[in-house]
């Protein structure tokens, strides 16, 4: 092999990968293509991620069985516990403002 095609040969290139995700506000659009109600929700965590089962509960009765519709997403902990926080903050204020029920074990309180 002569000296040219070696140095091509060790050639790398690094990647930002940053810069490549990168987005001004403006520049973001949403696109939701699926939607669902769901009324229960079954949190999985492992080492790795947090995995949310969003169900649509009771289900329909389909050839002696009940069929529940649901929906998986999958998170990193950074992200779940994200949601986590955000969840309880906007559901602190609007129970606050509006008076909206609560979830206490054992049955619904009404402010």
């Amino acid at each position: 092999m002569d000296e040219k095609q070696n140095e091509i040969t060790d050639r790398a290139a690094a990647v930002d990968l940053r810069k490549l995700y990168r987005f001004e506000p403006e520049e973001l659009q949403l696109d939701i293509t699926h939607s669902s109600y769901s009324n229960l929700a079954y949190v999985q965590v492992t080492h790795r991620d947090v995995c949310i089962d969003f169900l649509e509960m009771p289900g329909v009765r389909q050839e002696g069985r009940a069929l529940v519709n649901g929906t998986r997403v999958y998170m990193s902990h950074a992200a779940a516990q994200k949601l986590a926080e955000a969840l309880s903050g906007i559901l602190e204020r609007v129970h606050n403002e509006e008076g909206m029920e609560k979830y206490v074990p054992g049955g619904l309180e009404r402010r």
